[in-house]
């Protein structure tokens, strides 16, 4: 592609020539004439003719060139001037253009259309203020790291991709990955923002997004399938380079009901019984995020209806040999980087950039895989930071996938380090979604803060089996809070999200998974505001089911010096069948550490500053057996 054919192309402002406000159109065809375009299109049953010397202003005419046949008409013709293929098409009414090098990869001149452009507003607190970048994201070169330095690079601007904040460049992107499959090459996004649909990547496909560039998913629905970059059934897949893929997630939300709370909150209130998912009464630190998250659904019943949206961002799917690195990860539309039923994946320098207050916009969601490693990424999320989860099916905030009903798996072998979160949700999670069993689980060396909205971090670490899974061997170590209000909360319920396959599957799974054999050492946390709690369950029928083999070690704790609004219960809540939450069992006995329903407790190097006036034990268990403490 030549300079002038580029700026050519750039200038180009005409993606629906004609829009069917004005028509409906159909049946267009092209024709060229003395340096001029002539467009044909049928409306009302008639033909129309339009005349355009550059695409930039195109008017009607009612008569044409004597030198045009009806042979000159055609769906593609060749621009001699500069050197380009162009297409025309119908599609849904309107006459849409495209234009090619080659006559093979084309890029269409559609224009984005938000759905919901009203919803793209940010506000102060949405995003973290300081990212980090220049500690994970380096200068690279399409070749660097690379054994075979000839490898193959494909620039998408060859294949008609234009850099232009308007225009959906998804054919020619797909092109370009399409060419590079056959020869395991690169994919080169350089030189500007280009916008696309739905992106498939395939088997030894490195896509390749450099430090000037951005990657931005289409604003609309219909754009985009189950994410926004998929790879399925594919092996040794890389995303690098440095740059940026946005998945502008606000634009498939609501806006909230409140703006970001950017000043800490006078007291912790905890809803005495859950009464609703929103954490009633208003004056709750529950109600206090929740009614800043921009949802899909309408959970204030202002009849806005419910919005669609992908399911993930980025989603690696049956895949083998993952890499992600040394890239930023920006604005997910939901789950941000997923790795599904993937066996080998290493992600490591990653920025993930979500909007602190989009529902569901986990940060790296780990799932039916194994043998995964996550080093050294900085994630800003509005849902859990690192989540390891093993469902049954896909499925979640309504939204459904193509393959639904694919095969899933356990989740074993995740070795997480040095990495830093910023959540609304919790910084390193195990669950909801636990059918299948999850085990041999690593998390060291990690920082976990909410620094600049309130109210904090909702847990640092989560692990909870509430649909059945067997969740063992989890090692977390090394561990520094800021701003998160409940340190370690560990939950076993027998909520079954997914139901049963089968009687006998009934018999085994309806009462609860285990926790079992389960390490938590070296945490230091500064500023919490609710107790730890560790808990099994009892469902006042007969039915007991404790957590096993849990040691506590060297757990430091410093509570923010606030007001805690306390309203005990004769009894603190089991949760048997709800969503597992730290803040969904009402006010505990005690200030810092909860054990309930649980065998073989060892709490070791525990220490806790309460805050000023506290009267509760500092640690309080309730029907635990075998417990060390010193």
């Amino acid at each position: 592609m030549t300079n002038e054919t580029f700026r050519w192309l750039s200038s180009l402002r005409a993606p629906v020539l004609l829009p069917a406000s004005a028509g409906p159109f159909s049946c267009p065809k092209l024709a060229g004439s003395r340096g001029a375009w002539y467009l044909r299109a049928q409306v009302s049953g008639g033909d129309c003719f339009f005349y355009t010397e550059d695409f930039s202003c195109i008017s009607e005419v009612k008569h044409l060139p004597d030198t045009l046949s009806d042979a000159d008409w055609r769906d593609e013709v060749r621009d001699d001037r500069h050197g380009f293929y162009l297409r025309v098409r119908e599609r849904d009414g309107n006459v849409l253009l495209s234009v090619s090098g080659d006559g093979r990869a084309w890029m269409d001149f559609e224009r984005d259309r938000a759905d919901h452009p009203e919803c793209g507003t940010v506000y102060e607190g949405d995003y973290y203020p300081a990212l980090p970048c220049g500690e994970y994201i380096r200068a690279q070169k399409p070749e660097d790291g690379d054994a075979d330095r000839d490898r193959a690079i494909f620039d998408i601007r060859d294949f008609g991709a234009v850099p232009d904040r308007h225009f959906l460049c998804t054919e020619s992107i797909q092109a370009a990955i399409d060419a590079a499959s056959d020869v395991s090459g690169t994919v080169l996004v350089r030189g500007g923002r280009f916008m696309a649909g739905t992106l498939y990547l395939k088997s030894g496909v490195t896509l390749f997004v450099d430090r000037d560039a951005q990657l931005v998913a289409s604003r609309q629905r219909s754009r985009l399938t189950d994410a926004f970059i998929i790879a399925r059934d594919a092996e040794d897949v890389t995303v690098t380079g440095g740059g940026v893929i946005d998945g502008s997630g606000e634009y498939f939300v609501h806006l909230p009901l409140r703006r970001p709370l950017l000043t800490p909150l006078g007291k912790t209130k905890v809803p005495p019984v859950l009464y609703d998912n929103m954490g009633y009464p208003v004056d709750t630190i529950r109600y206090a995020y929740r009614s800043r998250i921009r949802y899909v659904s309408d959970p204030y019943g202002n009849g806005d209806g419910v919005f669609q949206r992908p399911m993930y961002f980025v989603w690696f799917r049956n895949c083998r040999n993952v890499r992600v690195n040394n890239i930023i990860l920006r604005d997910a539309c939901d789950w941000s980087l997923a790795l599904d039923g993937c066996t080998g994946a290493d992600v490591s320098d990653t920025v993930i950039d979500d909007n602190r207050h989009v529902a569901n916009t986990d940060g790296i969601d780990i799932m039916a895989s194994e043998d995964v490693t996550i080093r050294h990424c900085f994630i800003s999320s509005a849902d859990d930071g690192i989540c390891v989860k093993a469902p049954k099916i896909h499925e979640h905030d309504g939204e459904d996938i193509e393959d639904a009903g694919g095969t899933m798996r356990p989740t074993r072998r995740v070795f997480i380090s040095d990495c830093t979160v910023s959540s609304v949700m919790n910084g390193f999670k195990i669950g909801t979604e636990t059918y299948y069993d999850i085990s041999d689980i690593t998390v060291e060396n990690c920082r976990f803060l909410l620094p600049d909205i309130a109210p904090g971090m909702v847990s640092g670490i989560s692990i909870e089996s509430c649909d059945g899974s067997n969740v063992e061997n989890v090692t977390v170590r090394n561990i520094r809070m800021e701003q998160v209000v409940c340190p370690v909360f560990i939950q076993l319920n027998r909520r079954n999200k997914f139901g049963f396959a089968s009687e006998e599957d009934r018999r085994v799974r309806e009462n609860g998974g285990s926790i079992r054999h389960i390490r938590i050492e070296g945490i230091d946390s500064v500023d919490a505001e609710l107790p730890s709690v560790v808990t099994g369950f009892s469902d006042g029928e007969g039915i007991t089911r404790r957590v096993e083999d849990i040691t506590l070690s060297g757990l430091l704790v410093r509570y923010r010096d606030n007001i805690a609004d306390l309203n005990p219960q004769p009894h603190t809540a089991e949760n048997v069948d709800q969503y597992p939450e730290s803040n969904a069992l009402g006010d505990v006995p005690a200030s810092a550490l909860f054990v309930r329903h649980a065998d073989n407790v060892k709490i070791q190097d525990f220490k806790a500053w309460p805050r000023t006036g506290e009267k509760r034990e500092t640690v309080c268990t309730e029907d635990v057996r075998g417990i060390l403490q010193r």
